[in-house]
């Protein structure tokens, strides 16, 4: 009878897991390949159509927290530094992606981080290989420069060639370029112009790091080759 007795209760508790279980995962159901794929085209596309290029290859490295401009939390003053805590609605993830082959015959790359909630771009930064990727590369027979004399360009030239990455990705250019604040670095070897949404407030009791409030900045350097970021839709909900 006891024996009867303790297999009902094993019955019983293996449906109560099977329903726990059955009920998580259909409240959380997993990403099926079908829409890791769309989420990868939505993306590419968005990358491809900023830089004007149809063909560019691309490969994805992995989803992860922004970096390096947008965290948002609780700060709390340790010392000389401080330490920021995480705040549910305001963690954001980004889809990160790198483009092949390098950059002008240096041993850097593209990397592209896009909102993996909405796929707006919101960091093209140029990255150094790792000692790995070179390697690979010199076993291709490709050699790449980490050390570079970049070349000069008037702003003239440079302002186009921002424009021309800003208007496929900020709507309402034409409205805010007044707005965009330029600075001359190292000599006119890179032109940088940098806007600022300092009304935005983040509720009360919430700081940002470096900024506490959206921003576009975009830095076009002599080799043509640009860097961009653009916070806007991170500090949307």
């Amino acid at each position: 009878m006891k024996t009867k007795i303790i297999i009902a209760l094993l019955i019983l508790i293996s449906l109560g897991v099977g329903f726990i279980v059955w009920k998580h995962n259909s409240k959380a159901p997993a990403i099926t390949t079908n829409q890791k794929d769309e989420i990868f085209t939505d993306d590419v596309t968005v990358i491809r159509t900023f830089m004007a290029n149809p063909n560019l290859e691309l490969s994805f490295v992995k989803t992860d927290l922004p970096m390096p401009y947008f965290r948002v939390g609780k700060v709390t003053k340790v010392g000389n530094g401080e330490s920021m805590e995480a705040v549910e609605d305001w963690v954001r993830k980004v889809n990160i992606y790198d483009q092949k082959g390098i950059l002008d015959g240096r041993c850097a790359t593209y990397e592209y981080q896009l909102d993996a909630r909405s796929h707006k771009l919101t960091s093209v930064d140029i990255r150094g290989l790792r000692p790995n990727e070179i390697e690979a590369l010199k076993k291709d027979g490709i050699n790449c420069v980490d050390s570079y004399q970049m070349p000069k360009i008037s702003k003239a030239d440079a302002e186009t060639i921002a424009k021309g990455y800003l208007k496929r990705a900020v709507p309402n250019l034409d409205q805010i370029w007044e707005e965009f604040i330029y600075s001359l670095q190292s000599n006119g070897e890179l032109h940088q112009w940098l806007w600022e949404d300092k009304g935005y407030k983040l509720p009360e009791g919430l700081e940002g790091r470096p900024y506490s409030y959206p921003i576009i900045r975009i830095t076009v350097y002599g080799n043509k080759q640009i860097q961009y970021w653009n916070t806007v839709s991170l500090f949307q909900n």
